[in-house]
């Protein structure tokens, strides 16, 4: 039997049969794959930085916060003191140790607010280059996405050619055939794959870019946030300052008034006596506060002189006004009044007559100075006051015996007058009990301190021994708690 012509296609050796590998992803695009993970880990531990930033942040806000509200406190309990002393000068210097330390407190919220946006400032930088590395990580995953695409194309067109094949005839044809469907079959596997690949990262482009666009969103809240905690941070400012000057302005005026009622208060110069040596020494406690300390010295006849010095309890007006009355009632009283207990008994009653719902109360050390001898001699009446000293010409110091009762507390109070003698170069040395309560060396001042300062200074002027004491109040080691008034009258000879 004749053999039919061959009826086989050419041989496809090198088309079909050439083809036995499968389409796989090139290897660049594993690596780049792998990059994008190392990337997406980057990203999220860049993503827990930042919630670490905007925690540390909000911990400062918050503390700032806490902060400002300390020192509106403070604001308001100043405020509140101010209104509870209403016109008292003391009251009028507006707290200032509260107000200061509220103006140190907004300054160092201040500080840390501008820390907070610093900080704030630079997660809003990071979270802009990590939305530019999520736009970049999604520009990458479109690019593996347009490759696998382009592999996907390449798989279909084998798929195509094997479809083709399967149209020829003949065995070994339709064995060739057989295993270019199975290997078409594998493809469109691959394929499927390639497509649920690229379709996954194209989901994972758009997440990167949404999360780029919020944490865009997120920088822009940062920075309004940054600008309304600066505008907010001025104000506090702002406000800090005037306070400040307002306090300042108030305290100057407070001072001012204070100066200008104990001047009204003391007076202006002590005479000049012919016989008597007198220096005079002053200090307030506070220079905004009107002292409640007092001393005079005046001439009651030829030959005899008076003289006081005395304690106010408490300070500012109502001080004052018990000052003004206690200084000009004593004066006039001693113009009528032979004794000093006299003179100190009157001035209790005008001390009660005068007083409403408070009690007010003073100490004095009041004197008669008789120069009509060679020696003069001194009539001494003190109700609650430190004794005053004597300080004789050779340097040695005595504690004179006059005592009475507080002044303004009973109305009969009891006074033990004594008398001394002051020979030429001798001084009477007089203090307000506010020298006592300072401390000179660690140690507290007490009557005892005082005679040992003025010990062993023979033939001491008077300005001499108000020196020494005045030297020693200056290198006490903190500041005054009370007033001090200190005055020294000394007896000289008369050429």
């Amino acid at each position: 039997m004749a053999r039919l012509p061959s009826t086989d296609p050419p041989a496809t050796n090198g088309t079909l049969d050439g083809q036995q590998h499968h389409l796989v992803c090139k290897p660049e695009v594993i690596a780049d794959e792998q990059s994008l993970a190392d990337g997406e880990q980057t990203l999220s531990d860049s993503d827990q930085t930042l919630s670490d930033a905007d925690q540390t942040s909000s911990d400062s806000n918050q503390s700032s916060a806490d902060e400002d509200q300390l020192a509106a406190d403070r604001d308001q309990d100043a405020s509140d003191r101010d209104l509870a002393h209403g016109a008292d000068p003391r009251a009028h210097e507006l707290s200032q140790d509260e107000r200061e330390r509220t103006t140190h407190q907004r300054e160092q919220t201040a500080h840390d607010r501008d820390r907070s946006a610093s900080a704030r400032l630079a997660v809003a930088d990071k979270r802009d280059v990590s939305a530019d590395a999520r736009d970049r990580a999604a520009l990458q995953r479109d690019r593996l996405a347009d490759e696998r695409r382009h592999a996907i194309a390449e798989l279909d067109a084998a798929a195509q050619r094997d479809d083709d094949a399967r149209a020829l005839t003949g065995a070994d044809v339709l064995m060739r055939a057989a295993r270019q469907r199975k290997r078409a079959a594998q493809r469109r596997v691959l394929s499927a794959e390639q497509r649920e690949l690229a379709a996954h990262d194209r989901r994972d482009a758009a997440q990167d870019r949404a999360q780029a666009a919020r944490e865009r969103l997120d920088a822009m809240a940062d920075r309004e946030l940054l600008f309304d905690d600066l505008q907010h941070e001025k104000a506090l400012r702002s406000e800090a300052l005037a306070d400040q000057h307002r306090a300042e302005t108030l305290q100057h005026r407070a001072e001012e008034l204070a100066r200008t009622l104990q001047r009204s208060l003391s007076p202006p110069s002590l005479p000049l006596i012919a016989g008597l040596e007198v220096a005079v020494h002053y200090e307030p406690c506070a220079p905004e506060e009107v002292g409640g300390d007092f001393y005079d010295l005046f001439p009651l006849s030829p030959g005899r002189t008076g003289f006081f010095l005395g304690d106010v309890c408490g300070k500012g007006p109502q001080a004052a006004a018990i000052t003004s009355l206690a200084r000009y009632t004593m004066r006039t009283a001693a113009m009528l009044r032979e004794t000093p207990d006299a003179i100190l008994t009157d001035l209790n009653a005008a001390l009660l007559s005068d007083s409403t719902e408070t009690m007010q109360t003073c100490t004095v050390v009041y004197g008669q100075l008789d120069m009509s001898t060679a020696a003069a001699t001194i009539t001494l009446a003190v109700a609650g006051h430190p004794p005053p000293l004597i300080v004789r010409a050779h340097g040695a110091v005595q504690t004179t015996a006059a005592h009475g009762t507080l002044l303004g507390a009973v109305d009969d109070p009891e006074f033990v007058t004594c008398q001394v003698t002051l020979e030429p170069g001798d001084a009477i040395v007089m203090c307000s009990d506010g020298i006592h309560d300072t401390e000179i060396d660690a140690v507290r001042v007490d009557e005892r301190r005082v005679s040992e300062l003025l010990a062993g200074t023979p033939l001491a002027d008077a300005q001499g021994l108000l020196d020494r004491l005045v030297s020693a109040l200056r290198a006490t080691q903190r500041p005054l708690r009370d007033d001090v008034a200190i005055m020294v009258i000394r007896h000289i000879s008369i050429a």
